[in-house]
This record gives structure tokens, C-alpha cells and sequence, in this order.
């Protein structure tokens, strides 16, 4: 939507997710004022409406990115009550069918090289980690093991996508993989 820059206003959610795409299409240092209200065609007065300058702005993503694409799982009372495959597969489909993951590859490589970013990071990680641990715990397994599988698992639901282009055949491979990580423990040496 590149082209001429209009006085229509943007709404906050809207800057939010602008920036949340350049930010994973071009990166964080790329990431300012001038290229953002450039690229989606809106005036920098409507950035200022809602956002006092660019460390505002990268803030309010990190919010942003917090309560729209990882809140639905960190903070959803239903999950732990389902049975831990139902479980794993509504978060599967969660994260697949919201495409939930999109920005985390972004995120995490903008927290490579900021230190705020980097605690938000690993604190929402931590708190995905833990609700996917639980559900390995509650299959039965032993502490090595649910942190091992909750890793694949987490790991798979990120790359997935990038490995597997395809949204249906990503969604069948992700089908398949539940059940394996479920399967009982292999002796290792």
C-alpha cells in the first residue's frame, strides 16, 4: 500500500500490526516513523495520535504482540482442563488457524539485540512453555521429558511454517506430530 501519503487516520491496531509486519519483513532497525507511515500511506500525524515516538511504538507492539498472539494460550482457563492431546491439538489448532506464530520469528530476533525485548521474550516464552510442559505432565511423562517434547512441540508450531509453505500440509504434519510426542518414552544410551 505504498504510494501517497494521505491525512486519513490510522487506528492504533492498525499502526500495531503495520509495524509488527515491516518489523518481520525488513527488521527492527529498519523500523521508523518515516518508512512506516510511508509504507501503509497514512501521514505521520496519525502515528502521533496514538504513540509519542518509535521506542513508544516498539513498546506498544511488545503489548500488542503479548494480548493478541499469545494471551489466547497463556492465559486460557479451558486448556488445562482439556485432556492433555485434546489439549495439545487446541493449541495447534489455536496457533495454526490464528497464525498466531507469525511475528515470533521477528520478535525473537529483534530481542537478539534488545535487552527489554529480550525479558518480554523469554517471559511469554517461559509462560507458552509452561502451559505446553503441563500437558506432557498430565500425559504421564517425567520432567526431562515433557521440557524435551514441549520443546519440539513449540519449536515445530514455529518453524513449521517456514519449513512447510503450505497452510493444509502444514496442519496435516502438525496432526501427525501430537500423536508421536505422545507416545511412550524411547530408551536412549
Amino acid at each position: 500500500m505504498t504510494g501517497k501519503v494521505t491525512r486519513q487516520r490510522f487506528s492504533k491496531n492498525q499502526w500495531l500490526e503495520a509495524g509488527l509486519k515491516m518489523l518481520s519483513n525488513q527488521g527492527v532497525d529498519k523500523l521508523s516513523i518515516g518508512n512506516l507511515s510511508r509504507t501503509v500511506g497514512v501521514a505521520k500525524t496519525s502515528f502521533y495520535w496514538h504513540f509519542k515516538d518509535r521506542q513508544d511504538l516498539l513498546d506498544h507492539m511488545l503489548e500488542y504482540w503479548i494480548s493478541e498472539f499469545n494471551a489466547v494460550l497463556t492465559d486460557n482457563p479451558d486448556l488445562p482442563q482439556l485432556p492433555p492431546k485434546q489439549r495439545l491439538q487446541t493449541i495447534a489448532d489455536t496457533v495454526v488457524g490464528q497464525d498466531l506464530a507469525k511475528y515470533e520469528l521477528a520478535i525473537r530476533g529483534w530481542a537478539s539485540h534488545d535487552e527489554a525485548a529480550m525479558a518480554v521474550f523469554d517471559n511469554i516464552h517461559s509462560r507458552r512453555m509452561a502451559v505446553i510442559q503441563r500437558a506432557f505432565a498430565d500425559a504421564g511423562f517425567d520432567e526431562l521429558e515433557q521440557k524435551t517434547r514441549a520443546e519440539l512441540f513449540n519449536c515445530y508450531l514455529n518453524w513449521g511454517k517456514v519449513m512447510n509453505n503450505d497452510p493444509a500440509s502444514f496442519k496435516t504434519t502438525v496432526n501427525r506430530v501430537i500423536p508421536m510426542l505422545l507416545l511412550a518414552t524411547v530408551e536412549t544410551d
